[in-house]
């Protein structure tokens, strides 16, 4: 049975996430909650849980704020948070988890899965925080950098060194200038998300190229600055024409 920590300074947000947890947990329990950053110091001084379910935006600081202040934490984290852009880039680019307010169960449920996978990989997970914490120490989304891994090592990879991803069913496969690869277990649809604001553009249901590293557009393909081609879908030709001004 894993140990699940709730914290959040709205009691009803609490009892609604402890019923869900309690329908949907499959072996996380709710064993102490906090309804402000003080209370869950104490909270994880006592409990030590395996989860922690972290509101953004509380009354007398945040949940980065409880973060930053542990540099390091031997816990889970799931962000609950209502949108915040900002916020929510920097929690996926450093490849962390976060539900949306309401939380809906197969959010939940996916979340859960992601977190039993990821368990007892602690020299990863100490390398996803710093990255986090670096994350958040950027003035704006533009100085943010992703997450990524590849065995047992995690990398700090810039949008701009992105050539281009491909979906691999629910996983992603994200290439460098250079070939090299990495895999992530989010979905192409979540990569078109957070890279749009760097010239991201969607040309395939299974292809996302980067816009500055495009050389021509021709023949129903895009070609990169590598020489590699991407199949263009015929419905998204003159939508990913206009956006990639090739």
């Amino acid at each position: 049975m894993y140990r699940a920590l709730l914290v959040d300074d709205c009691p009803r947000n609490r009892e609604y996430l402890r019923t869900l947890l309690e329908q949907y947990g499959n072996g996380v329990a709710v064993m102490s909650e906090a309804g402000d950053i003080e209370a869950a110091e104490a909270a994880l001084g006592t409990d030590s849980p395996d989860i922690v379910f972290l509101d953004v935006e509380m009354p007398g600081g945040s949940g980065f704020d409880l973060l930053r202040k542990m540099g390091t934490w031997s816990f889970d984290v799931v962000f609950t948070t209502a949108f915040d852009h900002y916020a929510i880039q920097a929690i996926r680019f450093s490849a962390l988890d976060y539900l949306l307010k309401p939380v809906q169960p197969d959010e939940l449920a996916s979340a859960l899965q992601r977190f039993k996978e990821r368990r007892g990989n602690t020299s990863m997970q100490e390398a996803v925080q710093e990255r986090f914490i670096s994350n958040l120490a950027q003035a704006d989304e533009q100085g943010l950098k992703l997450t990524l891994t590849r065995g047992d090592r995690c990398y700090s990879v810039g949008p701009a060194e992105i050539s281009h991803c491909v979906a691999d069913g629910n996983y992603t496969e994200l290439y460098k200038a250079d070939g090299s690869r990495f895999i992530s277990a989010r979905t192409l649809k979540d990569y078109e998300e957070m890279l749009r604001p760097w010239g991201f553009v969607r040309v395939h249901r299974s292809a996302l190229v980067n816009r500055a590293k495009v050389a021509r557009m021709t023949n129903g393909h895009v070609t990169l600055e590598s020489g590699l081609d991407i199949e263009v879908s015929r419905r998204r030709w003159e939508e990913a024409r206009k956006e990639l001004g090739v």
